[in-house]
């Protein structure tokens, strides 16, 4: 059974903290530098950073629980009309087992409930098997785009967005 639980405290960011250094450098380490990927961790991954993201930017994040285990997490960001899908990371052994699936539903009903026009995301270009999921599930690229790292290494990104309600 798939369960998803809103992270509010230090303990469940940690929980998101430790999840996230395992996915993201089994997923980046491939693409990018490791230093890199640790260097998004650091600023965007660690208990402090999530603290401050929900506190000062309209972040929630939500741990992905399967079979009683915490298998994931994901973070949206809420801005007026739009909502920013900023993370969705599964453990790569818990990958096909519909949990990003029931992540992304969760996402559309939040969406719906807070009268949400859009949904947008940013995805590594290299990363197709996560490209293909997104077009299947209704959104589109509409911009190629270069995020770049203090360090001067740059990686190409798709932004993709999904429209609920038209303007």
């Amino acid at each position: 059974m798939i369960k998803i639980k809103k992270a509010v405290n230090k303990t469940e960011f940690k929980i998101i903290e430790k999840l996230a250094i395992e996915i993201l450098h089994e997923v980046y380490d491939q693409i990018i530098p490791a230093k890199h990927t640790d260097y998004f961790l650091t600023e965007f991954q660690s208990v402090n950073a999530i603290g401050r993201q929900i506190k000062n930017e309209n972040f929630s994040y939500f741990l992905l629980n399967f079979e009683n285990k915490n298998v994931g997490y994901l973070g949206i960001q809420k801005l007026n009309k739009k909502l920013i899908l900023s993370k969705l990371y599964i453990l790569e052994s818990f990958r096909g087992l519909k949990i990003g699936k029931t992540a992304l539903e969760y996402v559309n009903v939040f969406a719906a409930n807070n009268r949400i026009e859009k949904i947008e995301l940013i995805v590594n270009q290299q990363n197709q098997n996560t490209i293909d999921i997104y077009l299947k599930k209704g959104f589109k690229i509409v911009e190629s785009i270069v995020n770049s790292f203090p360090s001067g290494y740059f990686v190409e990104d798709y932004k993709m967005e999904k429209i609920l309600i038209e303007e």
